[in-house]
């Protein structure tokens, strides 16, 4: 609400009240000041007492300044919903907890108080009160709620997103978690298996055994430049960025917390996919579940015109070619079997079956690889990734590879920059075709950008 009132004497006093909320109720002491100076400021006429009302007016806006900030800092804090997303990257271990209460010692005791009850020395004069870690409003948040508001601050609550690194606040969260709630509600649920073996549902081009929460999605695109080599080319054609690329969008939804749906466009061959993940096994911190496990599988469609054949042409049991529909569709299956054995490094094989319905003369329309993925943890937001897919009855071609720099500024967002062996992105397309022949330094670059929200 703005209010402006103009008195006599022609001095304009603009007041701000932050309000939220349908209605608020001010007490008698803000509503006598408010009287006051429209009382004073209508009717005062005298030059003489101009020096006294000014500074009236001034401590009137100071109080209504005050008291309107009152108002809107104990309004209730929400954090975005976005936020709920965000999954802790580090185990929730003895380790972490300690961590993170020798943290919560030195920066957050003086407000917030020994036990995190919000009663510490400073918090009698702050507005608002601090909150109580122990409440049940406080500990039903989501660990993403609590990040968010842990790095972003309000009031005089400090932003600690540059205080502290991304580990160090979710090991403060681990030990806010912790704290034990003296209201009369179920006990915390103990954390028992192992998060976060890779930190999105693809690697590079192949698929992990990570899933998206409940009611999240994932924007994906996946970009991959003309083929050069390490000679005049590479800078020639700066990169490859200069020649024909490939490029796929894709967009992910979660049916639940187990399995999403996925649908995705390709450049090359103008292929429309459509893909399905579902996690039946998760490891556990005891390993009494040694590894996590999912079913993927996905089919494409080529809506590329098919190109022309000589009249004629025969398929080769010798019957008459003629193109169908379901010569434009190849399906991927695979079974992905993952295990994270430590907080820097994880590791993954998924045994996969390439189908294509149509394929040249003297070709298999099955196609049968190994694909291995690794991931090794450089610091909080960086990491290498590794893939590498052997091929069966396939000895005469090259093994294709694809290692890429990981850069995830925040738990829902990535940045890779990759060199692979092929410039194909459907693992359909990179399983049954042959890449280039990085044995004579040939190699495609180009980056991912994946988002969570």
């Amino acid at each position: 609400m703005l209010i402006i009132i103009r008195n006599r004497l022609g001095i304009d006093i603009v007041i701000f009240f932050l309000i939220s909320g349908k209605y608020i109720k001010f007490h008698s002491f803000l509503k006598f000041l408010i009287a006051m100076y429209i009382k004073y400021s209508l009717l005062l006429q005298h030059p003489f007492k101009l020096p006294k009302m000014i500074r009236f007016q001034k401590l009137v806006l100071s109080l209504l300044f005050i008291s309107s900030l009152s108002i809107t800092s104990q309004e209730k804090w929400i954090a975005p919903e976005s936020s709920n997303a965000i999954e802790s990257p580090i185990t929730n271990t003895s380790e972490a907890i300690s961590n993170g209460q020798k943290m919560y010692k030195n920066l957050c005791v003086a407000c917030h108080g020994v036990v995190g009850k919000g009663d510490g020395v400073a918090a009698a004069g702050l507005i608002p009160k601090p909150t109580d870690f122990t409440s049940h409003d406080f500990q039903k948040q989501t660990s993403g709620a609590m990040f968010w508001k842990l790095s972003k601050g309000r009031g005089v609550m400090a932003s600690y997103e540059t205080m502290l690194s991304e580990k160090e606040r979710w090991e403060v969260i681990s030990y806010l978690k912790s704290l034990k709630s003296t209201e009369k509600q179920p006990e915390l649920e103990v954390e028992t298996t192992v998060k976060n073996t890779f930190f999105f549902n693809s690697l590079i081009n192949t698929q992990t055994t990570e899933v998206l929460p409940t009611g999240v999605s994932e924007f994906s695109i996946q970009h991959r430049f003309g083929a050069t080599a390490l000679n005049t080319s590479f800078i020639k054609d700066f990169f490859g960025t200069d020649l024909p690329s490939n490029i796929r969008l894709a967009y992910a939804k979660a049916i639940n917390n187990k399995m999403y749906v996925e649908l995705g466009r390709t450049k090359y061959g103008k292929v429309y996919d459509l893909g399905f993940k579902y996690k039946f096994l998760q490891q556990t911190l005891d390993n009494k579940m040694p590894i996590s496990m999912a079913f993927y599988t996905n089919i494409g469609v080529n809506s590329e015109d098919f190109p022309t054949v000589p009249e004629g042409s025969t398929f080769e049991n010798g019957s008459d070619f003629s193109y169908l529909f379901s010569h434009r569709l190849s399906y991927n299956t695979q079974l992905i079997l993952s295990r994270k054995f430590s907080d820097k490094f994880s590791l993954q094989v998924a045994p996969v079956l390439i189908w294509e319905n149509l394929v040249k003369s003297g070709e298999e329309n099955r196609t049968l690889a190994l694909p291995i993925g690794a991931r090794y943890r450089i610091t909080n937001k960086s990491a290498l990734l590794l893939e590498i897919t052997p091929k069966a009855l396939a000895e005469d071609e090259q093994i294709p590879i694809a290692l890429a720099w990981e850069i995830a500024s925040s738990a829902a967002h990535a940045f890779q920059i990759i060199a692979s062996s092929t410039n194909n992105i459907l693992e359909q397309s990179i399983y049954s075709n042959s890449g280039y022949n990085y044995n004579q330094g040939e190699f495609v670059l180009g980056f991912n950008i994946k988002r969570i929200f």
